[in-house]
């Protein structure tokens, strides 16, 4: 499911997702939201314009996938200043905008890659050429991302925050995965490296880009686990961002989490109630929808 569904499936009424929007003058959540569904909206456009040998519909294909190109690159920003915050100093380093915008690079090139191998056969003139460069592209992604990673090591190592606790516990609850994630990330480095220089038309091209392809992937699962499960927060000294999982899993095996005062709520979508969305569009007319719209970009 795409990002911006999941996040107004999520919400405690997903009908109500244009709420998420009234404070985009100020909340880089607002922002980030609005940056990734225009990044689906031009996504979306292109894919269906992009399918008619027009050339107006061309055109409009061109300027969607411009659409995408642009507000996928403002989502991905306004995604990682919703991270820098003082209360999470853990996240609060430029690394995490290295991560995210190196993960951008080198899975993005990786996608783009896949797609292209079940699209064009590898022996075709024009695919080894496209597949170096995505490769290279992969490589200066991961680099990114591992320089980031080493600053923010050190940066968290004997610091005097919460930031330090959170860098004990990576290296020793979580040692393994960390240390697995790390040389994972090496090894993609060189994979990529190799696959840049190298004929991917080949049989060995193929199972080495197989293997990146497993690789990455487990890779990227590792990295995001750690990055949520080691942030503290400082406005609870000692408890880790998923909290008391102990308690959590209790309250939902044995109904706890039903009474709102306990504070935990089961893992679920909400119900999109399109009735009560059609309700609200025929009580409001298009004349409040556009002040709206003014209020939310207005002073």
């Amino acid at each position: 499911m795409p990002r911006p569904a999941q996040e107004n499936m999520h919400l405690g009424k997903p009908h109500r997702f244009y709420r998420g929007f009234n404070n985009l003058r100020l909340s880089p959540v607002s922002r980030e939201i609005a940056g990734v569904s225009m990044f689906y909206t031009g996504l979306l456009g292109y894919a269906v314009f992009g399918l008619f040998d027009n050339p107006i519909l061309n055109l409009i294909a061109n300027i969607f996938a411009l659409i995408g190109v642009l507000s996928g690159a403002i989502g991905l920003f306004y995604m990682y200043k919703l991270y820098r915050i003082p209360a999470r100093p853990f996240w609060n380093h430029w690394q995490t905008g290295s991560a995210f915008f190196g993960t951008m690079l080198s899975f993005g090139a990786l996608l783009v890659a896949a797609v292209s191998v079940c699209i064009l056969p590898l022996a075709s003139a024009g695919t080894q050429p496209l597949l170096q460069l995505l490769a290279a592209i992969m490589v200066i992604g991961l680099s990114v991302e591992g320089i980031g990673h080493i600053a923010h090591a050190r940066a968290m190592h004997g610091a005097e925050h919460e930031g330090s606790a959170s860098y004990y516990q990576q290296v020793t609850e979580y040692g393994k995965s960390y240390i697995l994630r790390n040389c994972l990330l090496g090894f993609n480095l060189a994979l990529a490296v190799t696959l840049a220089m190298t004929d991917l038309s080949s049989a060995a091209g193929t199972i080495l880009g197989l293997i990146l392809v497993i690789t990455m992937l487990v890779m990227a699962a590792f990295g995001r686990s750690l990055f949520f499960v080691l942030v503290i927060p400082t406005t609870m000294p000692g408890a880790f961002f998923w909290k008391n999982k102990g308690f959590v899993e209790h309250a939902r095996a044995t109904g706890l989490a039903d009474a709102p005062q306990h504070g935990v709520v089961y893992e679920r979508h909400h119900q999109f109630k399109v009735d009560e969305l059609i309700k609200t569009v025929k009580e409001n007319s298009i004349g409040d929808m556009i002040n709206h719209i003014k209020w939310i970009f207005g002073k």
